[in-house]
């Protein structure tokens, strides 16, 4: 039995041992499933590494998540805070705005009071006045009474008591009127209310509102009543466009005017025109940014059409036999129609002037607008017509208006033929005397330079209350009293050849300022390249070289200097670029040259130094204003160097100044003009040429000539 049972048992476990084998090989070829088996707790105990690491993990998730939730509060924290400090800015400026409210309903409520309570402190003055106007009546018509009837009454007692003022009413403080312009167009009205022709003493307007018309007159923007001033309709007119912009108002302001002139003209109405003309350059004036170039053309035909129908004044092709039928006009209607051409022709001035703020191809266009006879008719080229027709007003509004079409690319008409023509005439003005016209000596609208005399006739011919009929207003001009129309006072006379000097004097600084204008701007010397116009600046330098040594200490010699350094400064531009200066001058022409530059090269000498020495010692001394050799030419020299009463003190710097400003006679000339003068003398003359010519002129006595250092001429 046991033998049996003991082969069962070995034969049995080769058996297992082979089955076991085979079940690991099939287990080993097996492929591992995606889903692990859900470890048993034999397992999990006895792979303790596994979960070592799966604890690892979830303490590390745990610790992410707590820092995630951390930032998230942080974040959430940090916005809540923003938001309760945008509510707190907002309750804040809430607030401050609720006060600022606040203070300024406080601020209209007391304005409102203060009103209230002069209202009625006014109220009650006037109460007071007329309860004392009251008793005073009541006294007078008592006294009456006792005079009459013999009886006298009185007055009871209360009511003198309330007529008597308080003493406080006395002290109310004056009411503060405050006028708030509105816009530009308001500043214009105001000031075209101002406005007044310069010398006049009434405003344009004020002479307006006695000046009618004996005729009803009707246009598109403008109606004046027959025997209704003319300055009720124009206020009139201004009040109805007070909303425009300033530039629409500005254009049928002007234009309406100038259409009323032109038919104030043909109904020979023309007492108005010379101050509506002063309205029309007051407008235009105002802002100049405000003018565009259309308007300025529209104004400009207008003005010019205006201006020829006055033009016979100064055309010389008209003589006495054609203007018999002017004779018969009265005196009075020949000065109005003189000085309403001299307002036409500064109106086109200023409207040139304007265009100047434009580009050149504007200035060019608005010079076409001109008409060439009406220029030639105010600045004459033919010397004869130049003597009998030339006007000193109508010759700088010429002169003016030139300077303004300068550019780099246009001049006047922009024609070389007309601008050589143009340069003759100027020329002429410096050699040929423009003569003092009758009945011509007026201000102007643009300048305040010359003579005035004849406004006078033109305010007596607007009446002041009413004329010598009782006329409050009149529509034809006023006769001019016999004693304005003769000028017989030598004194007087006197005096307006002054003004007439200093007018002309400085007429031809402007032309010279306008060549040198030309020069520049060009970078051209062209135009003046000739014969004759090198001749005609030797001869004019001559000339006031002659004036000056005739009246050494007349009142406008600086102005005579100021014309020969112009005319030294316009040489040197001729002959600086130029290889054969004989291409450009005479030989008669050159001993000219050589004896007026000379004059100037050499024109200071022992005699200055002298001066200078003498003026230091003056002025030093404490006599700072005293005049010592020229007063104007030394007032002038302190006013150009800014010396106030704080620099009286020093003498020696007033000295300096007023030596360095050349009088004609003392110090001759500027500094810049005599290096100049030596300069052009340097392409003529030769060194030995120039030392003559120095010795000559200064022909000293023998000591200072025998001291004479060559270095001097270097210096």
């Amino acid at each position: 039995m046991s033998s049996s049972g003991s082969d069962f048992d070995d034969d049995d476990d080769e058996l297992l041992q082979a089955l076991l084998q085979g079940e690991a090989d099939v287990q080993d070829n097996q492929v591992i499933p995606t889903q692990a088996p859900v470890p048993t707790h034999t397992e999990i105990q006895v792979d303790p590494f596994n979960q070592t690491e799966q604890q690892a993990r979830l303490f590390r998730a745990d610790g992410e998540i707590a820092i995630l939730r951390a930032q998230l509060q942080q974040i959430q924290q940090q916005k809540q805070d923003e938001i309760q400090q945008l509510r707190d800015s907002y309750a804040s400026l809430k607030h401050s705005n609720d006060e600022q409210v606040s203070a300024l309903k406080h601020a209209v409520q007391k304005l409102e009071d203060e009103k209230k309570f002069l209202n009625n402190e006014l109220l009650a003055a006037s109460y007071s006045h007329k309860k004392r106007k009251m008793a005073t009546d009541l006294q007078v018509s008592g006294k009456e009474g006792d005079n009459i009837d013999g009886s006298k009454t009185q007055v009871p007692q209360d009511d003198l008591q309330e007529a008597t003022p308080p003493p406080t009413a006395l002290l109310v403080r004056p009411i503060q009127k405050v006028i708030k312009i509105a816009n530009d167009s308001a500043l214009l009205t105001d000031q075209l209310w101002n406005h007044c022709i310069p010398g006049s003493k009434r405003t344009s307007f004020k002479c307006l509102s006695k000046i009618c018309a004996d005729f009803d007159i009707h246009m598109e923007r403008l109606e004046i009543l027959k025997r209704t001033s003319f300055s009720s309709s124009i206020v009139e007119f201004l009040s109805l466009r007070k909303n425009h912009r300033l530039d629409q108002l500005l254009e049928e302001f002007t234009l309406t005017m100038l259409d009323l002139i032109k038919i104030l003209l043909e109904h020979k109405a023309i007492l108005s025109i010379p101050f509506l003309f002063s309205l029309v350059h007051c407008a235009i004036s105002f802002r100049p940014a405000a003018m565009s170039v259309d308007l300025i053309t529209k104004l400009l035909q207008k003005s010019c059409v205006l201006a020829h129908e006055l033009s016979y004044f100064v055309n010389s092709n008209q003589d006495e036999d054609d203007l018999v039928n002017y004779h018969d006009v009265p005196y009075q209607i020949m000065v109005l129609e003189k000085f309403i051409f001299l307002c036409c022709l500064d109106v086109i001035e200023m409207l040139f002037s304007l265009s100047s703020t434009h580009d050149s191809n504007s200035i060019k266009s608005i010079w076409h607008v001109f008409p060439l006879d009406l220029f030639q008719l105010c600045l004459p080229n033919n010397p004869e017509r130049f003597k009998n027709t030339a006007q000193i007003n109508l010759v700088f509004n010429i002169v003016e208006s030139l300077i303004s079409s300068i550019t780099e690319d246009s001049f006047g008409f922009n024609t070389d033929s007309l601008d050589k023509t143009v340069i003759d005439s100027l020329l002429k003005v410096f050699i040929i005397e423009i003569p003092l016209k009758e009945n011509f000596m007026f201000y102007g609208l643009n300048r305040i330079i010359g003579n005035n005399t004849d406004y006078q006739k033109i305010e007596t011919m607007v009446p002041v209350k009413h004329d010598f009929l009782n006329n409050y207003q009149v529509a034809i001009p006023s006769p001019v009293p016999f004693e304005l129309q003769r000028i017989e006072d030598k004194h007087v006379q006197f005096e307006l050849r002054s003004n007439h000097e200093f007018h002309l004097l400085n007429l031809r600084v402007r032309i010279g300022e306008l060549l040198e204008s030309l020069v520049v701007t060009k970078e051209n010397i062209n135009f003046l390249t000739s014969k004759e116009h090198f001749k005609s600046m030797i001869r004019i330098i001559g000339f006031e070289q002659i004036y000056i040594a005739r009246s050494p200490r007349s009142k406008y010699i600086y102005l005579r200097i100021r014309i020969i350094a112009i005319l030294v400064r316009l040489i040197k531009y001729l002959i600086q670029d130029v290889r054969d200066v004989t291409a450009l001058i005479y030989p008669e022409t050159l001993n000219e040259l050589y004896v007026v530059l000379s004059r100037i090269a050499f024109g200071s000498d022992s005699i200055s130094l002298d001066a200078h020495k003498m003026l230091l010692r003056i002025r030093t001394k404490g006599f700072v204003k005293e005049p010592i050799f020229n007063p104007w030419c030394e007032e002038i020299a302190r006013d150009l160097n800014h010396i106030t009463p704080a620099d009286f003190n020093n003498g020696k710097v007033i000295a300096d100044l007023e030596s360095d400003f050349a009088n004609g006679l003392e110090f001759p000339y500027d500094s810049e003009t005599v290096e100049l003068s030596r300069e052009i003398l340097n392409g003529f003359v030769t060194h030995e040429e120039a030392d003559n010519l120095y010795f000559n002129v200064n022909n000293e006595d023998e000591e200072v000539a025998s001291n004479f250092d060559e270095m001097e001429l270097v210096e």
